[in-house]
């Protein structure tokens, strides 16, 4: 999230030698992922594109009396966001388009007493036989509903891959993440009211529900994961660090496989966190985590096995600047799941795969991270969940 949304465009960058081709030799395999008509995937069913253009079907180790061997699950999702970083990264032409409000629908409903509404953008075929997975998508502060679907390729990979796109909006575009101590809007009843209607008049899946947010939308995700987390099936954070206070407090009734991701240059949410009592613009803040205290955190909840693993999912930007893109995994969560953090080296508070388009609007929210599509890291983390 920016909050100088109208500031930030979609980058269109030129490809880097051998971009293209990767990111092309690999598309095919992640959309055999899951079926459109179907939440849940067949291992089976998986085949992997090499980076030849040869096919070939997702090898799965046999496992032995006594080993580690990750289940057929665990491995099907480690092989899919391995090959899933390469889709990620942009280039010309192969970067799903941002999402258009006029794919939306707009819907009301009374929460607490109080109207609210959200956009819904139904998925093809979500009258068929199987339910649809759901992916509801948190705004930042100042931000509204269409600004942040105007910002994410969410709702272009809903349509193309087959799951049901929701924002809700926040009320006087403020959501009570539980950092304000007068805030008194139950945003975790409306948010659950929210998917509840989708499921029933959507044929949303309710064991499949997903959570993301940006900045603003990035707390209230971890403040519902932690007071309803047993409604989401994994979920995502952009931005945003866990606030102290929630941290002391959380329940986290479910293990959720979490994605976080932080710039190095965040001059709003500073990825080594925050004491409580901070003044910032002229306002009191709530003590922060660090960004790598808060992937430990959510990490250590999904119940995943301590070492990490790392890799560049991007080259050193070709503009002199120092910025790349790092992929850190805990692998072995409850499930045979896996929780990652990318960390955006020398990037601000910017979604990756926006671009500011001035200087002004660098200065404001830090330099951005156009190599990296966003919506394709969250979907992809997502998606590999629901393989079995």
């Amino acid at each position: 999230m920016s909050d100088t949304p109208a500031r930030l465009t979609a980058a269109r960058r030129p490809p880097r030698r051998g971009l293209a081709a990767l990111a092309a030799a690999f598309a095919g395999a992640l959309a055999l992922a899951m079926d459109p008509a179907q939440a849940i995937v067949d291992v089976s069913q998986v085949t992997l594109v090499g980076p030849d253009g040869s096919l070939s079907p997702l090898a799965i180790p046999a496992a032995s009396a006594g080993s580690r061997v990750a289940p057929p699950a665990a491995a099907a999702s480690d092989a899919l966001m391995a090959s899933s970083m390469t889709r990620a990264r942009t280039a010309a032409g192969d970067v799903p388009e941002r999402g258009s409000v006029a794919t939306a629908q707009r819907r009301r409903l009374v929460v607490g007493g109080l109207e609210r509404s959200y956009l819904v953008q139904p998925a093809p075929g979500a009258r068929g036989a199987a339910r649809m997975p759901v992916v509801v998508l948190l705004h930042g502060g100042t931000q509204t509903a269409a600004d942040i679907w105007a910002e994410t390729s969410l709702p272009t990979l809903g349509a193309r891959e087959g799951f049901l796109v929701v924002a809700p909006e926040a009320l006087a575009r403020h959501w009570n993440d539980q950092r304000s101590p007068t805030a008194t809007v139950d945003d975790v009843r409306f948010l659950k009211a929210v998917i509840a209607e989708v499921i029933a008049q959507d044929h949303g899946d309710p064991s499949a529900v997903f959570m993301v947010g940006s900045s603003h939308g990035g707390f209230m995700t971890m403040r519902f994961a932690c007071d309803a987390g047993e409604t989401l099936r994994a979920a995502a954070s952009l931005l945003s660090t866990m606030p102290d206070a929630l941290a002391r407090s959380c329940k986290s009734p479910r293990p959720l496989p979490w994605l976080a991701v932080n710039g190095t240059e965040d001059p709003s949410v500073p990825f080594g966190g925050q004491v409580d009592g901070t003044v910032r613009r002229g306002e009191i803040q709530a003590g922060l985590r660090s960004a790598d205290d808060t992937f430990r955190f959510w990490a250590d909840r999904a119940g995943c096995a301590a070492p990490v693993a790392r890799e560049a999912i991007t080259d050193q930007a070709e503009d002199g600047r120092h910025r790349w893109a790092e992929r850190i995994v805990r692998g072995h969560c409850v499930g045979g799941q896996m929780s990652q953090q990318v960390v955006l080296h020398g990037s601000g508070h910017v979604i990756p795969g926006l671009s500011a388009d001035n200087r002004l609007a660098e200065r404001a929210v830090g330099p951005a991270a156009p190599e990296v599509d966003g919506g394709t890291l969250v979907w992809m983390h997502f998606k590999a969940t629901l393989l079995r």
